[in-house]
């Protein structure tokens, strides 16, 4: 397996550790090895292996804007120059990168105390109140021992307030600890509020700090403030904070900066996402991931200490859903390292070139198809510059573009799982604004969409939110027990990308993640949920999770619970192949919903043969083309007369590509051809929003299987 490497923003990066996941070639058992582009064996560590994909972590080096391809094989390792470690003592565990050290303990929460220069660290929450609560740790544990990576995770309180919970990562050779800190509203009131949430860095009296904007850096003598409040374009090389505060200002820039003109924008005294504190003993870093995007957020250096308020009281209440969580990083690195903020918000990472296994999907093929490509690059640019939400509550989702109406507002809770969408995308490209916004989708999707507590329904824990204003709404839903208010909703639990962007990235929280979400749709079966009702994609969207985890996890659980819901819907369906569902006094026919049941059902079908089936996705799919298109060919939304509009989902490409795979009916190939260029979103259209990101989930596979079989030409040219 070949996998590229890419540095992309103009750091050299030396021995950087990367952590990416791996397909396996089929019955291949491993142990793993990793070669660089020379041949010569290089340290790797396995992390985990699922649905067959091994996550490894290893070291690469690489100049500044180079690329280097990797391969990943079978046989002995080789020995890491420098190793990592976790160490158990007693009820702590001990950390150390072979350069800093730190101790993680089941008390007052403190992992940094071993670094050079700092003292008496704490990470605190301020209710509404007024009142201060301290981050407690009440149990840690060990995830990795090394030797490229050694992590503990640590889970308590905020004093008496909320949930705590924090993963400590040391690096092999690293100067460096990096913190994953987290918040977790498990208080027992539908919202709660915080004045204040910051980790300061205690550390030996400040003679000077540093900020600064790529080449350029300014020294101030006196306590300063990096600001970013969401004004002004968040990303991007103009993305820079408001500097505030300080006194005795000095240019500090790398040399010969003032040889060269800079854009205008990037005059001035600005900053991003790092500082410096000078100190007696010695010069700390201190950096924060994706500081500007999380706005609102401060970075402050001066006195004895260095602030990092992830919600600054300055931005006034925080108003926090119950079950809600947020996490946010923090590097602290034991000297001076300007160019710190580049590589945390940029790590180095992985791109299977020959991904066997993975989802079928067009290959990258922009000497062919180059309208299509030049199509895909301008959506991805408009979604990601400006179609990606930002902000505490908002980064990595989107709005769902409704400007009137009840639904003004409503972000889109990952609708019809763009992040499945964004990882295929990176698959076949490799471009790493697809990577990026999947990851910061799916830490969005972690933390603010996945319900981490709930004591409004014994079910919900685990689910994800359907959407809402502020990421929640509340409606009326059934049980047997009788009528409940719930924010779920089986139509809407999107899980197959987070399982996939796991698997790429080699994060294993996300697909932890989508264990959960998978366990709580057992227990919406349990209640009935999973019928296809109101609508088919009530029983089409669970198939697709469930079928994702029984793949990636081998567990029976979530693959019986398919079957069960297939069974069920089975039963449902009519004698001519589709599934109808009460609108009114009628019983009416979508074909975008039906195809959604189909993709479930196909997916199901490649993990276990059952006739009956394979029979009714047959019969649904003709049914598609058959009876579920409008005289001029485009496909039924309803047959009411007031939603009679042409029906372009892409995701019914995706029930014809699969159903397709199982009869071999060109039909079904030609029936989603049709209509040319309206399938896609109009060019020049508003930035592109989570729905048309989702899109491509649909139109990569049936774009795979139209290419195979000679039938896909480019788009018309605009």
């Amino acid at each position: 397996m070949r996998l590229r490497v890419r540095e992309e923003v103009g750091v050299a990066r030396e021995g950087e550790i990367v952590v990416a996941g791996v397909p396996m070639a089929a019955g291949e058992t491993g142990p793993f090895t990793v070669r660089d582009p020379a041949g010569a064996v290089v340290a790797a560590q396995e992390l985990w292996r699922s649905g067959g994909w091994v996550a490894l972590a290893f070291p690469v080096t690489l100049d500044a804007m180079a690329s280097a391809d990797l391969t990943v094989g079978t046989g002995s390792g080789a020995a890491p120059a420098r190793a990592a470690t976790a160490v158990a003592d007693g009820d702590s565990v001990l950390l150390d990168t072979g350069r800093v050290r730190a101790t993680v303990r089941p008390d007052a929460f403190d992992p940094l105390g071993g670094l050079a220069g700092l003292r008496e660290n704490r990470v605190q929450l301020v209710d509404g109140d007024g009142v201060v609560h301290a981050a407690t740790s009440a149990a840690v544990r060990i995830v990795h021992s090394g030797p490229l990576l050694a992590r503990a995770e640590v889970t308590g309180r905020y004093g008496t307030s909320w949930a705590f919970a924090a993963t400590v990562t040391a690096t092999a050779g690293a100067p460096h600890l990096d913190v994953d800190l987290r918040l977790i509203n498990d208080t027992d009131g539908e919202e709660a509020a915080v004045a204040e949430w910051a980790a300061v860095l205690g550390t030996a009296p400040i003679s000077g700090g540093l900020c600064g904007a790529f080449d350029a850096a300014h020294r101030s003598t006196g306590p300063f403030t990096l600001r970013h409040r969401g004004a002004g374009h968040a990303r991007g090389i103009f993305a820079t904070s408001e500097v505030s505060g300080g006194s005795d200002w000095t240019d500090a820039s790398s040399p010969g900066y003032h040889d060269r003109w800079e854009w205008a924008e990037l005059h001035g005294r600005q900053g991003t996402n790092w500082v410096i504190a000078e100190t007696a003993t010695g010069p700390v870093t201190v950096v924060v991931h994706r500081f500007g995007e999380n706005h609102p957020a401060d970075l402050a250096v001066g006195g004895s200490a260095v602030s990092v308020r992830f919600w600054p009281r300055a931005a006034g209440e925080l108003r926090f859903t119950q079950g809600a969580a947020k996490t946010r990083r923090v590097r602290v690195i034991e000297g001076a390292d300007r160019f710190g903020g580049l590589r945390l918000d940029h790590p180095l990472v992985g791109h299977p070139l020959d991904p066997a296994g993975a989802p079928s999907i067009l290959p990258y093929l922009p000497e062919r198809y180059p309208n299509l490509e030049a199509h895909i690059r301008e959506e991805l640019f408009g979604w990601y510059q400006s179609g990606q939400s930002l902000g505490f509550h908002d980064l990595g989702d989107s709005v769902q573009g409704i400007t009137t109406g009840p639904r003004t507002g409503y972000s889109a809770n990952n609708e019809h799982d763009a992040l499945y969408a964004l990882a295929l995308h990176y698959l076949r490209s490799g471009e790493r604004a697809y990577f990026d916004s999947a990851s910061a989708y799916a830490d969005h999707l972690c933390d603010i969409d996945l319900i981490h507590h709930s004591t409004r329904n014994a079910f919900e824990a685990g689910g994800v939110r359907a959407h809402g204003r502020a990421h929640v709404h509340y409606v009326r839903a059934r049980t047997p027990s009788g009528e409940v208010w719930s924010s779920i909703d089986t139509g809407h639990m999107w899980t197959e990308g987070l399982v996939l962007f796991g698997q790429i990235s080699g994060e294993q929280r996300y697909l932890d993640a989508a264990r959960q979400i998978g366990d709580c749709l057992i227990r919406l079966h349990g209640i009935g949920w999973t019928r296809p009702e109101p609508g088919p994609r009530n029983s089409g969207w669970p198939l697709i999770a469930l079928t994702a985890l029984a793949r990636a996890t081998g567990e029976s659980s979530y693959l019986d619970t398919a079957a069960a819901i297939a069974r069920q819907a089975l039963k449902a369906q009519t004698a001519d192949g589709r599934w109808l569902m009460r609108l009114g006094l009628h019983d009416d026919y979508c074909a975008w919903q039906n195809a959604v049941l189909l993709t479930g059902l196909a997916n199901l079908l490649a993990l276990q043969d059952d006739p009956a089936v394979r029979a009714a996705v047959a019969a649904g799919c003709r049914s598609l083309v058959d009876l579920g298109r409008n005289p001029d060919g485009t496909f039924i939304y309803l047959q009411r007369f007031d939603y009679r509009w042409a029906n372009r989902s892409a995701q019914i490409r995706e029930a014809l590509a699969l159903g397709f795979d199982l009869t071999g009916d060109e039909r079904l190939l030609a029936a989603g051809l049709q209509g040319g260029g309206r399938w896609y979103r109009p060019r020049g259209a508003a930035p592109a929003l989570s729905n048309d990101i989702a899109e491509w989930r649909g139109h990569l596979p049936f774009l795979a299987r139209a290419h195979d079989a000679g039938l896909l030409t480019d788009l018309r040219e605009a």
